[in-house]
């Protein structure tokens, strides 16, 4: 499947909500959640996963043309709700993958419940602390501080920031 139009658009409703769906491939499913600026369309690297796997993209409650639901106050919130979504598409055996504040969901989701799960895979993960580890808000820091904070090396960090258009 290597045309990025060979996927899908459809709605569905959960919790009284209805959301926004992206699916394209056949396989094992993995379901992708998207980061906080959204994914309006099916992109390269979806169709490229879409070569070996059921990919679902889900629009978040409250994110494009997914409706707004009233019970929406919380990640946690989004976490349940995608609970409820595994078992509304009858999904077992998931690639669970989530970039930014999708990865925050994923991480709740799995906290909660692995019945479903495969795997996990968190790209850039928002919202998760760790014991002993000062959190860093990333609107307050200036872009030394972002770049610097992407490294545990950090040479790795001063290497990146010496070349400004790889390392940003």
């Amino acid at each position: 499947m290597s045309d990025l139009a060979d996927h899908s658009i459809s709605t569905t409703t959960v919790k009284d909500c209805r959301i926004r769906i992206m699916r394209g491939g056949s396989g094992q499913p993995v379901l992708f959640l998207h980061g906080g600026g959204g994914l309006p369309s099916w992109l390269p690297f979806l169709a490229r996963l879409a070569e070996k796997f059921d990919v679902i993209v889900p629009e978040h409650p409250g994110f494009g043309q997914s409706e707004m639901p009233t019970w929406l106050d919380s990640v946690s919130d989004l976490a349940n709700f995608y609970l409820d979504f595994l078992e509304e598409l009858d999904l077992q055996q998931v690639h669970l993958v989530g970039h930014s504040l999708g990865g925050w969901i994923a991480a709740d989701l799995a906290v909660r419940n692995t019945s479903r799960l495969a795997s996990l895979t968190l790209i850039s993960s928002g919202g998760i602390h760790v014991e002993g580890i000062e959190p860093v808000d990333t609107f307050l820091s200036n872009d030394e501080q972002r770049v610097r904070n992407l490294f545990y090396d950090q040479k790795l960090a001063h290497e990146a920031l010496a070349h400004p258009a790889a390392g940003t």
